[in-house]
């Protein structure tokens, strides 16, 4: 709205207020004051007396620099004060000193913060990289380009971001507010001093505005959610806490380290002899460099025994580690044979068996300390479904014999770590695949994995609840067809390229294996 009078009254203005982080400290060093912060601590020597009540006043929530006497050359040397700790100084907008408009929070040690100037007439909006959320206490906005979060602590900040989700002129985005337009404008300068707001770098008018997040390569490569994640789940761009926090405490009960199912119906699966298994593996380079992903399978089924050693030499329990006594907060864990950053061994496998001599037709779970599985699913139709999203996801012309569909137990994880939960079950899963893909390679199976996974099919046909325990990857084992190995992929060929069919060959040609089974 315009700047108006009604009765005389005063026009609303900006004040400016400051506080200092949550986690700044201020204490008492020798000849001067220690600012303790997160990213490291401020010596400010013998400070001037205005000085250290501001510093005062800021460690108790935002206050206005106005209402402190200053001496001669106090202000300055605040001012300058402020600006070399930026990253532990909050600033909030306000037209009512007691209520904050917006604040503006510095994320990282590297965050310096300035209000844009906005030029007259170019179109604005609100970053199509800013989310808005809110944590049940109020609203917030956060950005993966943005090293600020900016809290909105009135109604009236809501409704301006609410005007800016396409572009618009400053001046017909002021209009929003009961305020003047050029308090408006300055309050706009902030959030785009902050990122979250941005200004066309081409196009005067609103419909044919160009901004830059748009066109630069830099950003094309990036969906805003999966920037974000990106951002939140490393270090250097936000301020959450991080690792291993142990963030639920004792609110949740502890998952075990072994899903036990022991009233299901179980298939006993026989186990691979460990001085047959080793006599008769090709090397592991033949292993590696042989392994591709099958773009078919064999009409011939697999058998329980090959099921039994892929799984017994892959994913098996081959240690149950009690929680250490006293501590509470740990949880029972094992050992495995595959990589698992953070060795919480979060995941389960369950098979849809369509093709397996020795195995009935159906889904599974597989116990892996027990080495047998565990019929969760008869219905022909839930077994078809599962083998069916697997060719799909694999662009096979048939559907596989066996389809091993990978699930994650999240809290197995979340109960531990804060932040990279999750980008460590993607990074596990993708442990997990290669691990068995070496190992049916060795096998002289055929084995290729799922790149897309319909986790509420999943989690209909396992009867799982899919914010507890969902899929996160799909592994597909059958015979290979017989015949010439693949053809090398066309292209500039480097560095030993004829290796991948030298293993092929020596894997298709070499001793016949045995089942390697005990019993």
């Amino acid at each position: 709205m315009s700047a108006s009078g009604d009765g005389g009254a005063q026009a609303p203005r900006r004040v400016d207020l400051w506080s200092l982080r949550e986690d700044v400290h201020v204490e008492a060093g020798d000849g001067g004051v220690i600012l303790r912060g997160r990213w490291g601590d401020t010596t400010v020597p013998a400070p001037g007396r205005a000085v250290l009540e501001a510093l005062r006043r800021m460690g108790f929530g935002p206050v206005s620099l106005e209402n402190i006497a200053y001496g001669e050359g106090e202000r300055r040397e605040l001012d300058r004060l402020l600006d070399g700790i930026q990253p532990m100084v909050i600033r909030s907008f306000a037209v009512d000193p007691e209520q904050p408009l917006i604040s503006i929070v510095p994320l990282a040690q590297q965050a310096r913060f300035a209000p844009a100037a906005l030029p007259a007439g170019t179109p604005i909006r609100l970053s199509r990289f800013a989310v808005l959320r809110t944590d049940g206490e109020g609203y917030f906005l956060e950005s993966p380009l943005s090293l600020h979060r900016v809290d909105l602590h009135h109604a009236d900040a809501v409704r301006l971001i609410g005007a800016l989700g396409r572009a618009v002129r400053p001046e017909e985005a002021a209009a929003a507010l009961p305020y003047p337009d050029d308090l408006v404008l300055d309050l706009l300068g902030h959030l785009a001093g902050t990122g979250m707001v941005v200004t066309a770098e081409a196009g005067d008018r609103p419909r044919a505005a160009v901004f830059a997040e748009d066109t630069v390569p830099a950003l094309a490569a990036w969906t805003p959610l999966d920037l974000m994640f990106h951002t939140r789940s490393t270090l250097g761009r936000h301020d959450n806490d991080f690792g291993a926090t142990y963030p639920m405490g004792d609110r949740w009960d502890v998952e075990p380290a072994v899903k036990r199912a022991p009233d299901l119906p179980g298939i006993a699966l026989p186990r691979p002899r460990w001085a047959e298994l080793v006599a008769a593996d090709p090397p592991l380079t033949v292993a590696v460099e042989a392994g591709e992903p099958a773009t078919r399978f064999a009409d011939a089924p697999l058998t329980g025994g090959e099921i039994g050693q892929l799984l017994y030499r892959a994913a098996r329990v081959r240690t149950l580690v009690p929680p250490p006594e006293g501590d509470s907060s740990a949880a029972e864990t094992s050992d495995r044979p595959y990589l698992n950053l953070g060795g919480c061994y979060e995941f389960e496998f369950y098979l849809a068996v369509g093709n397996c001599t020795g195995i009935p037709r159906g889904v599974y779970h597989y116990d892996p300390l027990g080495h047998r599985l565990e019929r969760v699913n008869p219905d022909p139709e839930a077994v078809a479904e599962l083998l069916e999203g697997g060719r799909l996801a694999a662009n096979l012309a048939d559907v596989p014999p066996v389809l091993i569909a990978v699930t994650a137990r999240f809290r197995r994880l979340s109960r531990k770590y804060s932040g990279l939960s999750y980008a460590l079950v993607l990074k596990n899963v993708g442990a997990l695949l290669h691990t068995l893909h070496l190992v049916g390679t060795a096998m002289g199976l055929a084995a290729c994995w799922a790149e897309i996974i319909d986790i509420d099919v999943s989690a209909r046909v396992l009867g799982l609840d899919w914010r507890v325990e969902s899929g996160v990857g799909g592994f597909m084992v059958g015979r290979p067809v017989d015949g010439a190995p693949p053809a090398r992929p066309a292209g500039q060929e480097a560095n030993d390229a004829d290796w991948g069919d030298l293993a092929r060959v020596g894997l298709a040609q070499g001793p016949a294996r045995k089942p390697f089974m005990s019993g």
